[in-house]
């Protein structure tokens, strides 16, 4: 008699040749583990167990791109082919929603421009100074926000020397941003004056002037990364937002780890309003504040 264990494993086999007979390979649960484990070890972002489907869903177009007939397939093509670093670079931005625009969740924004012109202005004679990371910047809405915010501040007219540099895993959403070419949906939510000032329409694309262009660096990362940040010292603000909602605590408490240590002693950290840190680590400590809730660095 066959055991249990080996009798669903041929009636698994069974099922899956069924469905790539029609074109529509399952994924069983071991593949589902195996791909969801080196997903999450790469990159952070983790599928729990209630999202099989999904990352199925998400990974079956690459199944058929590759000619690849299952997801057992695929995972060993991740880990031995040559090809494998362009494989996981292009399935990367298919592991998330791209989600969003210029001028998003204002109320954080607004809040964190006026604490750092305010940090200029209390500044001694001398050069001044900002450094500012978007973390997870997709196509470099957000880090834009910032500078043209700050410009309309008056943070550049003084002389004050702003790094804005906005990081993503995603190798084409930071081509995008460099590109600096957007459409109608990114400016949804910006006022008709801004966009006027800002951008220059050529047909149904919105070109960012050059001027908030150059004010604004990108870069490839990867945060689960910590050499990545060996770039960065007393970092003014840090800005995770709707990034954490894909990634494990184990991730988080690590991307905080390299926050933490890069961070400035009153520097600050923005996440999206359903992230918190509280019950993950405890070496960043929320400060709340009237709709907006940040997080300073807890000094031990």
């Amino acid at each position: 008699m066959l055991s249990r264990t080996y009798s669903d494993e041929l009636c698994a086999r069974a099922v899956q040749r069924l469905h790539h007979e029609a074109g529509t390979p399952q994924l069983l649960d071991y593949e589902f583990r195996l791909l969801r484990d080196y997903i999450h070890q790469y990159c952070g972002i983790f599928y729990d167990d209630a999202k099989s489907s999904t990352l199925a869903s998400r990974l079956s177009f690459r199944l058929k791109l590759l000619g690849i007939s299952s997801y057992s397939e695929y995972y060993n093509y991740l880990k031995f082919n040559p090809r494998a670093e362009e494989e996981i670079e292009d399935l990367i931005p298919h592991l998330t929603n791209n989600e969003t625009y210029f001028f998003r969740e204002m109320n954080q924004i607004s809040f964190l421009i006026d604490e750092l012109v305010g940090k200029l202005k209390e500044g001694k004679s001398g050069k001044k100074s900002l450094k500012i990371l978007s973390c997870g910047c997709s196509s470099g809405e957000e880090a834009f926000t910032l500078a043209m915010l700050l410009e309309e501040a008056g943070a550049y007219s003084a002389g004050h020397n702003i790094e804005i540099t906005g990081i993503d895993i995603d190798r084409k959403v930071i081509e995008k941003a460099v590109k600096g070419e957007y459409t109608s949906y990114s400016l949804r939510a910006a006022e008709k004056e801004r966009i006027d000032r800002y951008f220059k329409r050529e047909g149904d694309r919105y070109l960012i002037d050059r001027r908030i262009r150059d004010r604004v660096a990108f870069r490839r990362g990867n945060l689960l990364d910590p050499s990545m940040f060996n770039a960065f010292r007393d970092v003014d603000a840090i800005l995770c937002r709707n990034v954490f909602i894909y990634f494990s605590e184990d991730a988080i408490r690590s991307i905080a780890g390299s926050f933490h240590g890069i961070i400035s002693g009153r520097g600050q950290l923005l996440l999206g309003h359903s992230e918190s840190l509280s019950r993950i680590t405890d070496i960043f400590k929320p400060i709340r504040n009237p709709n907006v809730i940040v997080y300073t660095k807890k000094d031990f």
